[in-house]
């Protein structure tokens, strides 16, 4: 049982490194791919209810409702079917708005920092025009800022995977050694009886 367990988290792990390499070598590819899956997605959800609007039309309002809703999953769909690098160009964009208005709340607090009389709130301030620059970086930029996302992603899934399967390796480590303990000591109570 134990070396099921172990052997299916060290599978896991490897392939973890694997999918992480593939978004650290291919992040365009990989982007595209989910793009095109929530295209997809979407489609398939629209449709569902448009149909049903045909169907059903003379329940009234909530049919209505029903054809809205899928008229508008069904035009997000081909959006993200049509243009493979919509998902590359929103990712950024909402990174990069979110990353300004962290920086400009963080600009806000340096200067409370500030009127508080601390000396530190120059760093708190720095960090604040960093963040700015890197967000509107992102916006002006989004293609390469989802490459630069979905490479960071991909180092930090490698890394995790290196750690687990190193991990994997010192629990069967120090598992071999105990159960080499267990059997000298049960040698050892079966020689003295």
């Amino acid at each position: 049982m134990i070396k099921k367990i172990y052997r299916m988290s060290l599978i896991t792990s490897i392939a973890l490194f694997l999918f992480g390499l593939l978004l650290i070598l291919n992040s365009q590819g990989f982007i595209k791919s989910i793009s095109t899956l929530i295209g997809v997605v979407l489609l398939l959800i629209g449709i569902f209810p448009v149909i049903d609007y045909f169907r059903y039309r003379k329940e009234g309002v909530l049919a209505g409702i029903s054809l809205i809703s899928g008229i508008f999953s069904i035009v997000c769909g081909l959006m993200f079917l049509l243009n493979e690098n919509m998902l590359m160009i929103l990712i950024p964009v909402f990174i990069g708005v979110w990353m300004i208005i962290n920086g400009i709340n963080k600009i806000q607090l340096a200067f409370e920092i500030k009127d508080d009389g601390e000396k530190s709130w120059i760093i708190t301030f720095i960090f604040s025009i960093l963040i700015i620059v890197c967000g509107g970086y992102f916006i002006i930029n989004p293609i390469s800022g989802a490459e630069i996302v979905t490479q960071t992603l991909g180092l930090i899934i490698c890394i995790y995977a290196i750690l687990d399967i190193i991990d994997c390796i010192i629990i069967r480590i120090k598992l071999k050694k105990t159960i080499d303990e267990i059997k000298k000591v049960d040698s050892k109570i079966v020689g003295e009886q």
